[in-house]
């Protein structure tokens, strides 16, 4: 029993065109499938009208068709032949003729059994308008044929088959022959080997024996004559009747085999088969190969020559083997596959062109599908291209242009992609004119077609194709729909393409309606039937005249909405007849279980239209200062227009109020920093906000808009924007239409002199270079870069210039250092970002022909990675710079830090030593150099040490080494004078590193150097010193790092920064030879004292004076002294007399 009621208390969708508050809805049962077709009819002549609902499960299956408005049911007809099995599915199509006083109603799932097989065809019902039976017609009936099929099983019994491999093969004859024993087939089975052995003939078989005697054979075991054994079965079973073959029977032969013909075709027994038209099917198993027996295979050899890797594999063979079958029944070639109508079901699909019925044959011709166009009489219109298990028919639309008549049908198989195929007709002839391929394997493409005439001008405009399975991996979207635009010149052309908004097999139905928004295009209608957790919805989408439909829906109508439980809302669609009698449209939507019936709005729906304009038409940049005080400005002042338009044709009578609309005027809507605002005191008043009813078509409101004095953006214009909707629209008497155009928007441009038309172009030019030549990373060290910027065009807005640099440097300060007119400028860094700072140039205005000269100091981080070099970007762009010009440049330098090290020499080093013969042993001698770190940075050195181990007197140093602590280790390199090489290490921050000199040193020989002295240098002694000069070197990386000049204490030493050397002074002392001097002293005493005596005694130093001797001596002693008392005497009287006397 079915319910009809009117839902209430459903929630409305928003109040679109389509009114969902109210719908009319007809219950059926669920598992009838209630609902599977809906179809909206008017009689034109006795003005009878109302909608048909099928449901194709009712009755156990047989289906049924129901009229709400009538309550009464139509069901299958028991006036079948006695071959044929009940009507199934009735309802699964259905359509109606041009004067709505009839429509046709197919079942295509009418099995009739013939010779034991069973066909699958259709059968339709022609009713009339109160669902009385007219007639009963079956299309593309196949008819059944009487013929047998003489089967025989060829199979491999060489030695190469294992027992189970032999026993797994007699298995599968008999699955074989246990699946097809009720069809028109006779067996025989023969095995070869070296030689061949008739198994059974089809005398057994009729008899019954044959299993028995199969069950019996005996493995052969030998070689694999396969063509031997050919030729036996064609002599011996096919052409011999006493082994029960039939003359007028469709032969057919089963090879199969685990190994490659140990024979030749000597005799041509291949060209023999061929010519008798007998079907050879070949199996090959494990090592057989392919191209050796697809020879044997007949035509197409693709399909009958194939390669399984085990016996196993033959249970896959056996359960495509019976559409094999339907080949050798009833068919007069040996073509496999070729069905022609056994499989039919036409009327899958169905329309009426005019008077003219047209069904969808899916099964015709091995599935490639046909149409069938049944007029006086039937005519079957295929495409020769069509592959096989295409489905062709499965959807179908007509449509018309120029007066042609055009079909059109999809394949949703085609390839597995799916195809649409045009036929326009020529005189009586049906010809291709255009094919259309789907783009996703599976995607069901051609599904669904509608043919929608958008102007209702009598010619097709376009046609649209559904994909309901096209899957949106990233989008987790299912289904959608194509639309072609239809030519002049016959030929569908791509226009538009619209996805599915989510899973729900978007596009399984596609209706055309008639005009819902009063724009006198027709609209759409979308089935989504799984949507919504297979709930269901639709989508209304308005038409367009350009692109067939708008390509986003103006309402979204959801099964929930209408009752609790429904399923598979959107599976059928129908509109365009006003059942209401409102002289409006309404839709009748299907589902599982259910028809509703939706009305469209009843009350006038109005188009407003909305117009700005605006005084001054464009707003001087001459007026922005950002340097002065802040103050707000006049911008321009708004008028906003809207004016409305009834759209709607309905029987009512003209509005009795008027429409309330809600505007909202909003400055710069889509920026996050406005430059306008509606209030000169308040600058956050960007928006506006009435509601006004509008009583006549029009009306207009003026506003003043303000801005600030400093506005940074001149380039874009600025954007106003006035959106409205109807602020009552649940219970008001009027609807505003969901097509109007529900803003309206103009730009406020700014006052440019640019060269070329109204678009302004900058050209700015960079270049900086470094002040240093290397970037000194040292402890509160500053970088300085000269930057230089020229705008070689018109003005530039919003000029920036962005300094990319590493993250060691901290920008500190830009200054102007000259520049050809005032340009103020300002940085700051991005938050989080420590490598790039942007600065604004004379904002909001760079003017053409200007250029200044920056210096920008950044602060080198000391304790930051830096590599050997960095790089430095300066950029400099603007919101119009060209973009073919390069703006933008790179510089690298190289980096070194400073490091502080002083080298010393410590205190208690030796600088002095001395030894004599009576202590000549060797004496210790140390010399420590201290290496200081007091920089901030560690850096590695290279130490090496140099000094002598011998020099002259035969001085010497022995058992030397160099002391280090815990830093490094010391070679020698060179034995004379040796230089000690130590090996790099890491000299750390704040610490340093003292290397030690040890060593003996001594004069070889000293205890012997006094008897080798020269005779008269041991009289006198002797001495000598030598100088000792050691030095260290204290090598670093001079490309990254840079010693910084102190004023170094040294002790005893000559120095540079990297080198310091000492010299100690060591002294030798040969005493003279004491014994020696006392004894030549002795002796030289005698020899002088006797020589002395000698001499006196020669000069008579011995002999005795006498007395006159002694007496004159006295007196020439006593004149000489008279003499001597006169002068004295003379000389003082002078000197008393003042005489100056000259002796």
């Amino acid at each position: 029993m079915l319910f009809t009621f009117s839902a209430s208390t459903i929630p409305a969708c928003l109040a679109f065109n389509i009114d969902t508050r109210n719908p009319e809805v007809f219950l059926g049962e669920p598992g009838d499938f209630f609902g599977y077709r809906v179809l909206q009819y008017l009689n034109k002549s006795s003005n009878n009208k109302g909608i048909v609902v099928t449901a194709p499960l009712r009755l156990n299956g047989s289906g049924g068709i129901y009229q709400p408005h009538q309550n009464k049911w139509f069901k299958p007809t028991e006036d079948l032949q006695s071959n044929t099995t009940a009507v199934k599915h009735l309802g699964l199509s259905i359509a109606a003729d041009s004067s709505g006083s009839r429509f046709t109603v197919c079942s295509p799932s009418l099995v009739h059994e013939c010779n034991e097989n069973s066909y699958l065809n259709s059968i339709c019902y022609e009713l009339s308008d109160q669902l009385q039976k007219i007639s009963s017609f079956k299309p593309a009936y196949q008819e059944c044929t009487k013929k047998t099929v003489d089967l025989v099983f060829l199979f491999d019994g060489s030695a190469s088959m294992t027992e189970e491999e032999f026993n797994r093969n007699n298995d599968f004859i008999v699955e074989i022959m246990d699946s097809l024993k009720n069809m028109s087939i006779k067996f025989a089975a023969v095995q070869f080997s070296s030689t061949v052995h008739k198994v059974f003939d089809f005398n057994d078989y009729k008899a019954g024996r044959a299993l028995d005697k199969l069950m019996k054979e005996n493995h052969l075991k030998g070689l694999t004559n396969t063509h031997r054994a050919i030729e036996f079965v064609l002599d011996q079973i096919f052409d011999n009747p006493a082994a029960g073959a039939s003359p007028d029977a469709t032969k057919a032969l089963i090879l199969i085999t685990d190994g490659d013909p140990s024979d030749t075709d000597r005799k041509g027994i291949i060209k023999k088969y061929d010519e008798k038209n007998i079907i050879r099917l070949v199996i090959g198993i494990k090592d057989a190969k392919l191209d050796k027996f697809r020879a044997i295979a007949s035509e197409p050899k693709d399909k009958n020559a194939f390669k399984i890797e085990n016996y196993d594999g033959l249970t896959g063979v056996l359960e495509n083997f019976q559409k094999d079958v339907f080949v050798m029944e009833g068919s007069k070639g040996a073509q496999a596959r070729n069905l022609t109508d056994e499989m039919s079901q036409s009327g899958f699909s169905a329309i009426f062109n005019k008077d003219t019925l047209i069904l969808g044959s899916v099964g015709t011709n091995s599935w490639r599908g046909s149409l069938q166009e049944r007029r006086d009489k039937t005519e079957t219109i295929e495409d020769q291209e069509m592959e096989m298990d295409s489905y062709m028919g499965y959807s179908v639309s007509v449509g018309e242009r120029g007066g042609v008549s055009l079909y059109f049908t999809g394949a949703p198989r085609f390839q597995h992609t799916g195809q649409v195929v045009l036929f326009k007709q020529n005189s009586n002839n049906w010809t291709t004119a255009q094919r259309i391929t789907g783009d996703q394997i599976g995607s069901y493409f051609g599904a669904e077609l509608c043919s929608v005439d958008i102007n209702s001008d009598g010619d097709t405009d376009f046609l649209l194709v559904g994909a309901p399975t096209f899957y949106q991996l990233q989008e987790k979207k299912e289904g959608q729909i194509y639309i072609y635009t239809l030519t002049d010149e016959l030929q569908l052309k791509s226009e538009l393409i619209v996805m599915g908004p989510s899973m729900g097999r978007f596009g399984t139905t596609i209706s055309s309606l008639a005009d819902l928004n009063g724009d006198e295009l027709r609209d759409v209608a979308v089935g989504a039937p799984l949507e919504d957790d297979n709930r269901g919805a639709v989508y209304i989408y308005h038409g367009n005249k350009q692109r067939g439909i708008c390509s986003t829906f103006s309402q979204r109508i959801t099964g929930k909405e209408v009752t609790p439980g429904i399923k598979f809302f959107g599976q059928a669609i129908d509109g365009a007849i006003d059942l209401g009698g409102n002289g409006l449209p309404d839709i009748v939507i299907g589902s599982q279980g259910a028809a509703v019936v939706f009305r469209y709005q009843n009350s006038p729906i109005f188009d407003v239209m909305a117009h700005l304009t605006f005084q001054p038409k464009e707003i001087n940049t001459e007026i922005f200062d950002c340097l002065g005080a802040d103050e707000n400005l006049p911008m321009v002042t708004l008028t906003a227009c809207f004016e409305m338009v009834k759209v709607t044709k309905s029987k009512q009578e003209a509005v009795r109020s008027g429409l309330n609309i809600t505007f909202t005027v909003a400055v710069d809507p889509m920026r996050q920093k406005y430059r306008g605002f509606f209030s000169q005191t308040d600058k956050t008043a960007r928006s506006l906000t009435s509601t006004y009813e509008m009583l006549d078509e029009t009306a207009c409101f003026n506003f003043s808009i303000y801005m600030h004095k400093c506005v940074s953006e001149l380039l874009s214009p600025i954007s106003i924007k006035c959106n409205f909707s109807q602020a009552d629209n649940e219970t008001a008497a009027t609807t505003l239409n969901v097509d109007s155009k529900r803003q309206s928007v103009v730009e406020v441009p700014f006052k440019k002199a640019c060269r070329k038309n109204d678009t302004c172009i900058a050209e700015l030019d960079v270049d900086f270079s470094f002040m240093t030549t290397q970037l000194l990373v040292a402890e509160d060290a500053y970088f300085n870069v000269s930057i230089k910027l020229a705008n070689h065009g018109d003005d530039s807005y919003n000029t920036m210039l962005a300094m990319h640099y590493p993250p060691g440097l901290s920008f500190s300060r830009m200054t102007l250092i000259e520049s050809s007119r005032s340009t103020p400028h300002k940085c700051s860094d991005l938050e989080g970002v420590l490598d790039k700072t942007i600065c604004g140039v004379s904002l909001p205005l760079f003017r053409s022909r200007s250029s200044a000269t920056f210096e920008s100091s950044f602060y080198v981080m000391h304790d930051f990675e830096w590599d050997d070099t960095i790089s430095m970007t300066i950029d400099a762009n603007s919101n119009n710079q060209d973009s073919n010009r390069t703006s933008a440049l790179t510089k690298n330098i190289p980096v070194q830090y400073e490091i502080k090290m002083i080298l010393t020499v410590k205190q208690d080093s030796a600088t002095y030593l001395n030894f004599t013969t009576e202590d000549p042993a060797p004496k210790e001698m140390g010399i420590t150099y201290r290496i200081d770190n007091f920089g901030f940075k560690d850096f590695p050195v290279n130490v090496t040490m140099f000094f002598p181990t011998e020099l002259e007197h035969n001085f010497e140093i022995k058992s030397y080494e160099v002391f280090v602590k815990e830093v490094t280790l010391c070679l020698p390199e060179h034995f004379s004078c040796i230089t000690m090489v130590c090996k790099s290490f890491n000299l750390e921050k704040y610490s340093a590193a003292e290397f030690t000199l040890l060593g003996k040193a001594n004069f070889r020989d000293l205890e012997q150097k006094p008897a080798n002295l020269p005779f008269l240098k041991k009289y006198t002694g002797d001495s000598g010193n030598v100088k000792f000069v050691s030095s260290i070197h204290v090598g670093y990386n001079k490309d990254r790092f840079v010693l910084e000049s102190l004023k170094q204490k040294v002790f005893f030493t000559h120095s540079n920064n990297t080198t310091r050397w000492i010299e100690v002074q060591f002294d030798f002392i040969i005493p003279p030879n004491k014994l020696l001097i006392i004894s030549t002293g002795v002796s030289l005493g005698l020899v002088l004292l006797i020589v002395i005596t000698v001499v006196l005694f020669k000069l008579g130093c011995f002999k005795r004076r006498k007395l006159t001797y002694h007496i004159q001596r006295e007196r020439i002693k006593a004149t000489e002294n008279v003499e001597e008392t006169k002068v004295q005497i003379f000389l003082i009287y002078n000197y008393s007399e003042g005489v100056n006397l000259n002796i």
